[in-house]
């Protein structure tokens, strides 16, 4: 039993080895992390192959690499991507009720993937790591790449996360929360206090094992 206990948690390694440590908030987009860097996190929408032209779809490629080419170009080594896909239920417990029986059948029908959790949508993120000197220096370069972000990504519909503010004035990270989708499987609200990030939103194992990904589910 005790080799067994012992082998397990050598292959549990801590979600920080895998996933940026991330400390605190230095601008609305922007939280630091160890070793002198800025993270900042792009949601962006997908794209359906059935529904564009081959042309559309050749267009949209050759856009995305240009974008990022341009980030190579502007940052070369100092500047670090990570790209992140998921896969989240999206749950409705709106009841509807029409006068005519053949459009509540299909109503009932349309959203019956929605009640049961057989629905998923999926999410598309890319993740801005920089290396920086000073955090001044580093927040400006930072605003530099998420506006060309911005302009270069604009047919994906790009939001860039930051910070939320409550009825009660209190703070909370969109990144935090992001995060904890990843990490924990599910969000949570992060609030934005004297605790770093990275401890706030942890609060499962994961298992990485020896791949470069993890899969929740």
């Amino acid at each position: 039993m005790n080799s067994m206990a012992h082998d397990f948690h050598k292959s549990v390694m801590p979600p920080e080895k895998k996933v940026p440590l991330m400390r605190y908030p230095v601008h609305e987009h922007m939280v630091t992390l160890p070793g002198n860097r800025l993270v900042s996190l792009i949601q962006l929408k997908g794209v359906s192959s059935e529904t564009r032209s081959d042309d559309e779809l050749v267009h949209l490629f050759h856009n995305l690499n240009r974008y990022f080419l341009a980030l190579g170009k502007k940052e070369g080594k100092h500047l670090m991507l990570q790209t992140y896909i998921t896969k989240t239920g999206i749950e409705l417990d709106t009841q509807y009720t029409l006068p005519l029986p053949a459009l509540q059948d299909f109503v009932d029908a349309y959203t019956a993937p929605f009640r049961n959790g057989t629905f998923f949508q999926v999410g598309y993120s890319i993740a801005l790591i920089l290396k920086y000197r000073e955090v001044d220096e580093g927040i400006e370069r930072m605003s530099d790449l998420l506006s060309l972000s911005s302009t270069l990504l604009a047919e994906y519909d790009p939001v860039i996360m930051g910070l939320e503010e409550n009825e009660h004035g209190a703070l909370f990270s969109q990144i935090g929360r992001y995060y904890s989708l990843l990490i924990n499987g599910h969000e949570k609200d992060v609030l934005v206090s004297d605790t770093r990030l990275g401890d706030a939103i942890i609060d499962s194992v994961t298992n990485f094992e020896n791949y470069d990904f993890v899969e929740n589910r």
